[in-house]
């Protein structure tokens, strides 16, 4: 029973975990032994709901910490992932998604809409390219580095005076960006955000609109359900 949710690993973006086992954490020694004991809990984290449920292409494995409490033995792992996104922590405020057999048009809708979240995010942190200078990082803390830099290079420009900043591409090397092209890296990450939300708006309405569950699931992020098919060529 996954938990979707876009976080930054050491191996790439993870779309999606899921629980693999818990233990109970021993006392430290030195510490208060009265205090209740709790659940390490072995989370592993794919890039994709797909890869979660067939537990493929394994990006990295995180530990938390979960208090006895949260163990349901009627539901042992879903009862975990449900107090991981309750708690704080990484995969707070995650979508959770059953692995029931998805039996009405409602539940069909709301796994689809959670893994076409997944997929937005972690395209929005995949990066983009700008011609002619290179490939740009698009995680939350480069985008916010962009918009800055951005700034202050038009803040500059305006008042006539000189800019230029050294910066570091996805690939590790570095160009030197002067204000216009500063300012371009700017129009290119707005273009690049909304490109990834206008096609996650327009697939939320389509999902919305379905009429049946097998409609929802043949909808993916590349192709819609509704997408028109392309004209055959009249032969002369």
């Amino acid at each position: 029973m996954p938990i979707i949710k876009t976080i930054s690993t050491g191996n790439g973006i993870a779309g999606a975990a899921r629980v693999e086992f818990a233990k109970l954490q021993r006392h430290i020694p030195g510490t208060d032994l009265s205090a209740p004991a709790g659940l390490e809990v072995q989370v592993h984290l794919y890039p994709t709901l797909a890869d979660a449920r067939a537990g493929t292409n394994l990006l990295w494995q995180l530990y938390p910490a979960l208090p006895v409490t949260a163990y349901d033995p009627a539901d042992p792992f879903g009862s975990l992932e449900r107090a991981l996104i309750d708690a704080q922590g990484d995969f707070f405020g995650g979508t959770f998604a059953p692995e029931e057999v998805v039996t009405t048009l409602d539940m069909a809708k709301a796994v689809k809409w959670a893994e076409i979240k997944a997929i937005r995010d972690q395209l929005e942190c995949g990066g983009f390219e700008l011609p002619n200078v290179g490939r740009f990082d698009s995680y939350a803390e480069s985008r916010a580095r962009i918009v800055g830099a951005s700034m202050a290079a038009k803040i500059a420009r305006d008042a006539g005076q000189p800019y230029a900043i050294n910066w570091t591409l996805a690939d590790n090397r570095t160009v030197v960006l002067d204000a216009d092209a500063m300012i371009n890296v700017g129009f290119a990450l707005l273009a690049h955000v909304d490109g990834i939300h206008q096609r996650s708006r327009a697939l939320y309405a389509e999902i919305q609109a379905a009429e049946d569950a097998e409609t929802v699931v043949s909808i993916t992020w590349t192709a819609s359900a509704s997408a028109p098919e392309q004209e055959q060529p009249v032969e002369a």
